[in-house]
Formats: structure tokens, sequence, C-alpha cells
């Protein structure tokens, strides 16, 4: 990969009043991205960063306009206090770190955390405890679903090194044998210094071999997917990149990257269903407050609403719902406490359809902080709002897939396919990716870009040609 390199851009696209953003502009390995600053300023205040990016001049005495300088090409001081670098600075800073271990994630990640001290618990140097530190970490944020992914990392990892002998480790782990004070045997440490990438090429094919625990005790394990792989091993660069940050591996060591361990990116085989599959869902009839009824409005009030996923929906309170306006506004609860971009609300527009669920599951109390739909209680704890919403998507999917057999149609229909096939669905009815992009709540084109594997060739070709 060639040396990363940053500039400053204002971005005008996108202006509120006078004002618009200036966002760091990456360029690296022939691509392009933009990362928020957070900061807007005028376009006369632009032009004097552009005029002054070499240096600052001393003829220029305003003192707002020399912080301003500051802010973003020198250092300043805070509400705090606290010296800091300026986002230029910074981002420099980053890029040189991360050399040519440099990859937008690695420097995103970088970004959101700059100048943040890392506190790793426990035993520092063990990527394994590391990984359940981080867990911790998330459940004190009432990120339940975060936290499950580090102990499923850190588990799997476990069970990796395990699999073999003290010799084997030794051999092919480049992990030392333990000495054997005691019996059983004792666990091998797992460094951040064993992370190389051979290390890691073995795990991907212990993985695609018998990475996955069979849920019958008496049964052996069988080969887990790629995407597995690559879930899992996302959660590990996490905690690589905090070691790095706190001074306990050398960023030399950052065994992910080109030239090194590439983690892999899984298939995307999700289906969207036809509009012809989706009418003959809408035109099913239900028992009255049956689990079905229950499940196919869920479903529906899903596909009808920006592909919103149950656990959005649950969530909803009364006064996210503008009945008078004919909408609703949420934010993913997926990104809700996420410190590392700004938070979009989505807007969905209510229809008749979606309105009659309203009315037909609606909760009674309908002050602003009560739940629409009763799965939900207050006072729950995140832990078990996580289990009960995963519950209602268990129920959900066994009944829409019930549904499915009886109409004949094909493959899973889960939850999942109702966000799907509403992205699918506007596409083929030519509205704009930027669009689809906003409604779904996604912060990048690239992740819309995905849903476009479901089509066809004939009009895969088609679209692609359109952009």
């Amino acid at each position: 990969m060639h040396t990363a390199t940053v500039t400053l851009f204002h971005d005008t696209r996108r202006s509120t009043g006078k004002l618009s953003f200036v966002r760091l502009s990456v360029y690296a390995d022939h691509k392009q991205k933009l990362f928020s600053t957070g900061e807007k300023i005028s376009t006369d205040e632009w032009k004097f960063l552009e005029r002054t990016k070499g240096s600052l001049p001393g003829t220029v005495k305003d003192e707002e306009r020399r912080k301003l300088w500051r802010r973003f090409y020198g250092r300043y001081t805070d509400e705090s206090g606290k010296e800091q670098d300026g986002y230029l600075l910074r981002a420099q800073t980053i890029i040189g770190r991360l050399g040519d271990s440099f990859s937008f994630d690695a420097f995103a990640d970088e970004l959101a955390n700059y100048g943040k001290v890392q506190k790793m618990e426990t035993i520092e140097t063990d990527l394994i405890q590391a990984l359940n530190d981080m867990a911790t970490t998330m459940r004190k944020a009432d990120r339940m679903g975060h936290a499950d992914q580090f102990v499923y990392a850190a588990k799997s990892l476990r069970r990796f090194v395990d699999s073999f002998t003290d010799e084997e480790q030794k051999e092919f782990l480049s992990i030392p044998t333990p000495r054997r004070s005691s019996q059983p045997r004792p666990v091998a440490r797992l460094e951040f210094e064993h992370l190389t990438p051979d290390f890691l090429i073995t795990y991907e094919h212990w993985m695609l071999h018998c990475g996955r625990v069979s849920q019958i005790p008496t049964q052996p394990s069988t080969p887990a997917s790629l995407t597995t792989v690559g879930f899992y091993l996302g959660r590990v660069r996490v905690v690589v990149n905090n070691a790095i940050r706190a001074g306990l591996l050398p960023a030399t060591a950052y065994p992910f990257g080109k030239g090194r361990y590439v983690i892999p990116a899984g298939t995307n085989n999700k289906k969207a269903l036809s509009k012809t599959d989706i009418d003959r869902i809408k035109a099913v009839v239900c028992l009255p407050g049956s689990m079905e009824q229950r499940s196919l409005d869920l479903w529906l009030f899903s596909y009808y609403c920006n592909g919103a996923n149950l656990t959005d929906i649950c969530h909803l309170t009364w006064g996210d719902v503008d009945t008078k306006g004919g909408k609703l506004s949420f934010v993913r609860q997926k990104t809700a406490r996420s410190t590392k971009q700004k938070q979009t609300s989505i807007t969905a527009y209510l229809r008749p359809e979606t309105l009659a669920i309203i009315e037909r599951w609606g909760t009674t109390d309908r002050t602003p902080t009560s739940y629409v739909f009763p799965c939900l209680i207050a006072g729950m704890d995140a832990d078990r709002r996580r289990r009960v919403i995963h519950q209602v998507v268990k129920i959900t999917n066994k009944w829409m897939n019930r549904i499915a057999q009886n109409l004949g149609i094909d493959g899973d229909i889960n939850t999942y396919a109702a966000r799907h096939s509403f992205a699918t669905v506007l596409l083929k009815s030519k509205a704009s990716l930027a669009f689809i992009s906003k409604q779904l709540g996604h912060t990048n084109l690239k992740t819309t870009e995905s849903y476009l594997g479901s089509f066809d060739d004939e009009e895969a070709k088609v679209f692609l040609n359109a952009l």
C-alpha cells in the first residue's frame, strides 16, 4: 500500500445556513474516504485556512482567527484546559503511527480514540483477557450485543489454543510451553506478541475445519463460516489497536493489513423477496390476536418502516410517533451508544397499514416515554431487554417461515429479509443509492451497495451502469 495522505475538505454539499462541516479527506490505495471533524465553519473562515495552510503568518492579529488555525493545523487548548493536537496534525500522526499497517478501519478507530488513555484491566498483555475486559466495558455501557461478540471471540481463541498440545503450541503457534507446577494442565497465555500473521492464518484454517461448537455435547465440532472468522477477528483487531495505543505492542507488530493477514469479509448471500412474493405475504389472513398475526404484523411493520430491525421496533416509544405528521423518528439501537459517529435520526412515514398495526398491538399507556409495542417493560436492564428481543425475533422468524412454506416461497423469510426487501424494492423503483442509504441509516454508501447482490446479472448491470 502506498503511504496514505490527508487533507482538509470543506464539505458544502450539506450546508446548514452559512456554515459547512470540515472533514478529513484521506487517500490511500487509490481510494478516498471522508472523516468528520465535527466542526462547522463559514466560507470566509475556510478561505483563511486555505491561504494559511503552510504556516500562520505573524500579520494575523485576530485572536479568533489564530485560534481557528491552531484548532485545525497546530495545537490548541480545549475547554478543560488540556492541550490537544489540531485535526490535521492528529490525522497525520495516526497515519505515521500506522505506517504500512494503514487501513481505513484502523484509521477510524485511532481517530475516535485519539488522546484517550485505554485501560487494559487484569492481565495487561493477555489477548484473551483483553477481549473479556472489553466485554465488561461494553456491558457497563449497556451495549450487551457488542459485549457478547467479544466474549465469543475470546472463547473461540481459548478453544483454538487449548486444542494444541504443549509441544504443538510452541512449534505451530510460537507459544512457550507453560511450566507444569500443578495438575490439571496449566492454561497457556496468549500474549499480544503471539498474534502474528502465521498465527492468524492457522486460526482461520482451524475455524474453517472445526470452529463451530455443536449444540449437542456428544457431537463433534463443525466448520465455521468465513463470515464468523471475520466477525471474531474484527473484535481481536479492536483490542490490538487498544494495546498499541497503550504502548503494550509496537505498531510494527500490527498483524493485520496487506502483506500481513487480511481479515476475511465473508459473503453476502442474503436474498431479497420479489415484489410479487411480498404482495402475497401482505394478503395472508391470520387468526386475530394470534402469534402468527403478531409475527406477520411485526415483519410488515419492519418492511414499511425503512426496514427497521426488531430491536429498533421494540424500543420505539410513543414520543417517537407523530400521528398528526404521519411519521415516526428513531435512532438505530445499533449505533445509539457509539461515540465514533454523529447519531442520525431515521424518519419513516406511516401508512394506513402501519397505523393499523400500531392500533392493533400498541400499548394503552401513550405517554412519550412508554414503549409502543408491549415487548419491553420500563425498568428492564440491558441484558433482560436483549433476551426478550431475541425471543421476539425467534418467534417472528418461526411464524414467517411457516407462512413462506404455506405460500411456496423458497428460502428463509426472517426479519432481516424485510429490511433487505425494503432496500431492494426501492432500488428497483429507481430510487437513488444516497436516498436508500439515508433511509436505512447507513453511514456510507459502501454498506448500501452490498444490497445490490440480490439482483440477477442483467438487473445488476443496468443499475451499476447508472452509477
